[in-house]
């Protein structure tokens, strides 16, 4: 997708079109830089920038605090829309997804035909942008996709993906950073075509079996990191508070809120996690992790934050104040288990509750359904305060 929270941002307030917006933290506070749009992007503006370092370089900027909840309702309805083109659909994040075409041919016609219906479909019911590499591995469609944007679409023919990426600069091939583009230039390589003619010998007598990796990449070839059959290893939320903070009651209902986003992710993947952890930053820049392994994997909302909160209550001095605190899932299991016979039946209608809350979440907006726990105390009719969580995973 094309800009995805600040997209959403402008389809609900079509004044910010045309201008720098940066979605993430406070400007005058701390954190980072969730998204920007292109306007602002032209300032040197990118995700994971400082947030105090984006207002020095763009101060006209409209800044906006986001909504994770209301990205990923638009991020449910755009999958929705994938599995209408095909089955085989891996999500490797809220705005960004593999599709595989093989077999469609009766539905959509060519692949190229399929890509291009795909992209007005998406435009026809959302609203938004979406920019589409198509090629025959998965790693060529990722750089052909961000060389199609905005809103464009990339055909790499079969038997043309070495020669689309060699004159490309080497930081475009993903896993590539600011600690390895120095080595490579240090032998001369500048470009994705350069690698290819040093040759699979020669990169792995300078790098190793990294060096194997990256000549396979230049070919454009996939590799394991690009399987779509690759599942998420770990699932996780975190926030990082304005002030820090220690108030314990705003600190458990944050863990609830954390909890419910990540069970929430668990679900959409179809996923149980057998491990849950904690994370918590303190105002010296101390981080803590916890980690507790269940005898039965979950996905329910409730069995995550009850564990997750007995972490937190043996690890937090009440003398600390809390800078970040942030909910794991790991160790998932996508088969199923045997749960134990005396609570079988409640396991089964607490999954009935929450199937029901996923899909009144999806057309109401995630904070419409609530554990308890992370609803603020005072009249009904007091709005509890938005909390913005930008999640990972």
């Amino acid at each position: 997708m094309d800009a995805f929270f600040v997209s959403v941002e402008e389809l609900e307030d079509p004044s910010l079109k045309g201008k720098a917006v940066i979605v993430g933290a406070d400007p005058d506070g701390r954190g980072v830089v969730a998204a920007a749009s292109y306007e602002a992007r032209k300032f040197g503006i990118h995700s994971a920038m400082p947030i105090r370092t984006a207002k020095k370089l763009c101060p006209h900027a409209i800044f906006l605090r986001g909504q994770h909840s209301k990205y990923s309702e638009y991020s449910h309805k755009i999958y929705r829309i994938f599995e209408e083109f095909t089955p085989v659909v891996e999500m490797v994040s809220i705005d960004e997804a593999y599709l595989d075409l093989t077999g469609c041919e009766r539905l959509h016609g060519s692949a190229f035909r399929g890509a291009d219906k795909l992209i007005r479909t998406i435009k026809e019911r959302t609203g938004l942008n979406a920019s589409v590499g198509l090629s025959t591995s998965h790693l060529v469609s990722k750089i052909a996709s961000d060389q199609a944007k905005p809103h464009g679409l990339l055909h790499v023919f079969p038997g043309y993906e070495a020669s689309f990426l060699a004159p490309l600069p080497i930081r475009r091939m993903p896993g590539i950073g600011k600690v390895t583009e120095p080595e490579l230039r240090s032998h001369g390589i500048t470009t994705i075509g350069d690698l290819a003619q040093a040759g699979a010998s020669k990169l792995k007598e300078w790098f190793g079996t990294y060096g194997e990796w990256l000549y396979t990449k230049s070919q454009g070839r996939d590799i394991e990191a690009y399987q779509y059959s690759e599942e998420p290893k770990s699932i996780s939320h975190e926030t990082t508070f304005d002030v820090d903070i220690d108030d314990g009651e705003e600190l458990e209902r944050t863990l609830s809120y954390l909890a419910q986003l990540v069970a929430r992710r668990l679900r959409d993947h179809q996923l149980f996690a057998r491990t849950i952890g904690l994370k918590l930053r303190d105002a010296g820049f101390r981080t803590l992790t916890r980690d507790v392994t269940l005898d039965e994997p979950t996905h329910l909302d409730s069995v995550i934050f009850e564990n997750v909160l007995r972490l937190f209550e043996n690890a937090w001095s009440r003398k600390q104040k809390i800078r970040l605190l942030g909910v794991r899932a790991s160790h998932l299991e996508r088969g199923s288990f045997q749960p134990r016979l005396l609570d079988a039946a409640q396991k089964q209608k607490l999954e009935r509750v929450m199937q029901t809350t996923d899909k009144l979440r999806e057309r109401f907006g995630f904070e419409s359904v609530q554990l308890a726990r992370s609803l603020e105390p005072g009249q009904p009719s007091k709005p509890r305060k938005k909390r913005q969580f930008l999640g990972r995973e």
